[in-house]
């Protein structure tokens, strides 16, 4: 598997401490830890935060081929953690929201089998234009949408428009009361949203919903499955989710089985949310089951 990614590179100052991250950056990185290659689109400004996180990003061994530069300013997030979970404030008019549709380089591009993107780098016309130019242009096996939904960065027509390009789609529990009320006036159950989903979004083939201590629901072929999850002492649960989608996809590109893949990618995402910060170190047990597939 070789997986693009596209969206914010950003740093997440977790009780004043900063970590490098964003939600897209964490997947690529987990991506690699996975034992796959991944490449970032995004953009980061001409600053020292810039110059930082490139290096950074550089020695995961993620390929920055199509990482820009802009004057804005590399973006930010303060993450407040309240018994663990975490809180974001989102800053606005940062470089990730500049990724210039005229520098992408589209042979480049057509390498990749695994496409990646979420909701904020849709909040703006000019990295918005980008993901689609690249969803227009080339067919990727699979197209995975992780939500992410995060305060005043997604609108209902970013969702839906979101949702007409993935196969793969991934929510958490509290998304699935957010987009059942938006697309279907209701809050709906786990299989009655995905059911729902599925019949309005005819492409979408599997649908992963995490639900933190109560494991992972999987629907994929008509049946949902329920992954009970991993027993842990929680830490924080910064990357935690992307850490699981990265594992996921992993397992899911090699054997299409979405259970198993979810089974794998339950305990990636345990031992991250027992660790500090997005992208800890994988232990050798963990290291030994991603290599099994």
């Amino acid at each position: 598997m070789k997986a693009l990614v596209i969206g914010e590179i950003l740093w997440d100052i977790i009780e004043g401490t900063p970590h490098l991250g964003g939600a897209p950056l964490n997947f690529a990185a987990h991506v690699k830890k996975c034992g796959h290659q991944s490449a970032m689109i995004s953009c980061l400004g001409n600053d020292d935060l810039g110059d930082k996180a490139l290096k950074m990003v550089e020695d995961m061994e993620v390929d920055v081929s199509l990482v820009q530069r802009s004057d804005k300013p590399t973006g930010y997030v303060p993450v407040t953690l309240r018994d663990g979970q975490p809180e974001y404030e989102i800053t606005e008019d940062v470089a990730y929201d500049y990724i210039d549709s005229s520098k992408l380089d589209f042979d480049f591009i057509s390498q990749f089998d695994t496409f990646y993107f979420g909701s904020i780098i849709q909040r703006s016309p000019q990295s918005n234009e980008a993901l689609y130019e690249i969803l227009q242009k080339h067919q990727f096996d699979n197209i995975f949408y992780d939500v992410n939904l995060r305060k005043n960065s997604y609108t209902q027509s970013v969702i839906e428009r979101s949702l007409e390009y993935c196969t793969i789609l991934k929510v958490n529990d509290e998304e699935v009361a957010v987009i059942g009320q938006m697309l279907f006036g209701q809050a709906l159950g786990f299989e009655s949203f995905c059911k729902q989903i599925c019949s309005r979004f005819g492409q979408i083939k599997t649908i992963i919903i995490t639900a933190g201590k109560e494991g992972s629901v999987v629907y994929s072929g008509s049946l949902l499955s329920k992954v009970p999850a991993e027993e842990i002492t929680v830490v924080d649960t910064v990357g935690a989710g992307d850490s699981f989608s990265a594992a996921f996809i992993s397992i899911f590109a090699k054997t299409g089985d979405a259970v198993k893949s979810a089974e794998v990618a339950n305990k990636v995402g345990a031992f991250v949310a027992s660790s500090h910060g997005p992208i800890p170190q994988y232990p050798e047990d963990l290291i030994r089951l991603l290599a099994e597939f």
